[in-house]
């Protein structure tokens, strides 16, 4: 009797072992929806006789997430420039709100920030449903677009959401 039950236990461990290790596989990949470029807008100033714009370009694959920090002239946000960027390996984990609402936990040891998990949306720009990137964490919040939109700005607190390797 005593040796069923070991053997019995031994397979439903085994079982729990591949179903666990299959879920965690499952869990560290980002679905290809959120994957891409996102542009977020953070903000305008005046400098001398024009206007300059200032946007973050954000590039998610299955293993590495990309920052980059872009401005231009255009107030349409055309002819983007890139200033400097970062790029960072990170991982992802899969998780539910009490609302049955899927995000995704942004993990990486060069990019330790406040702002750690990412969501779709849908959000209203200029009185049409656009869907977002929802970016967000503990204190702050924005919202990251798939072609560069001057609504939902950052603020130049922005500085605080960048990736280092420090």
């Amino acid at each position: 009797m005593k040796i069923k039950q070991a053997l019995l236990l031994g397979i439903a461990g085994l079982v729990a072992t591949i179903f666990t290790g299959s879920l965690t596989a499952q869990a560290h990949s980002l679905p290809k929806s959120y994957r891409g470029d996102w542009y977020g807008y953070v903000s305008s100033e005046k400098l001398g006789h024009k206007k300059t714009y200032y946007a973050i370009k954000l590039r998610f694959t299955s293993k590495r997430m990309d920052y980059n920090f872009l401005q231009t002239t255009q107030a349409n946000l055309s002819r983007l420039e890139w200033q400097w960027g970062e790029k960072s390996l990170v991982s992802y984990q899969r998780r539910t709100n009490k609302h049955h609402q899927t995000y995704y936990v942004l993990s990486s040891q060069a990019y330790q920030d406040d702002l750690d998990r990412l969501q779709l949306r849908t959000v209203k720009v200029a009185g049409k449903k656009t869907p977002a990137l929802h970016w967000w964490g503990d204190a702050d919040s924005v919202y990251a677009f798939r072609q560069p939109l001057r609504a939902y700005a950052w603020g130049w607190d922005f500085e605080d959401y960048i990736p280092t390797d420090e």
